[in-house]
């Protein structure tokens, strides 16, 4: 048997979850319309193209403004002093091994 407070909360949940796929229903049609509408215009847009290409009218040319960018102003770098090199580190060399004679074996 069921207590009413998990009945409830099922019923929040079923509600919630119909709210959701109602929102996530709407959102894609709106994002297919969208996709229309932007199929549309690419449609329209190559019709126009084709059109003019059939009658023979040059492309619209489009005026390019060429806007010069301003000079940039000269900064003052204070210029770095290079570094030293590191000293290389000195390495002393390896003392020769230096093999025992007597082996434990021999004695005793």
């Amino acid at each position: 048997m069921t207590t009413s407070y998990i009945l409830e909360r099922q019923e929040d949940l079923k509600a919630h979850k119909k709210m959701m796929r109602e929102a996530e229903k709407a959102a894609v049609e709106k994002m297919e319309e969208e996709k229309e509408l932007r199929q549309a215009a690419n449609e329209a847009r190559i019709k126009a193209k084709v059109d003019r290409i059939v009658r023979g009218n040059a492309p619209p040319v489009k005026a390019s403004v060429s806007v010069q960018a301003p000079k940039a102003t000269e900064v003052e770098v204070a210029e770095e002093k290079p570094k030293p090199k590191a000293k290389s580190k000195m390495f002393s060399k390896k003392k020769p091994v230096i093999e025992e004679s007597s082996d434990a074996s021999e004695e005793g």
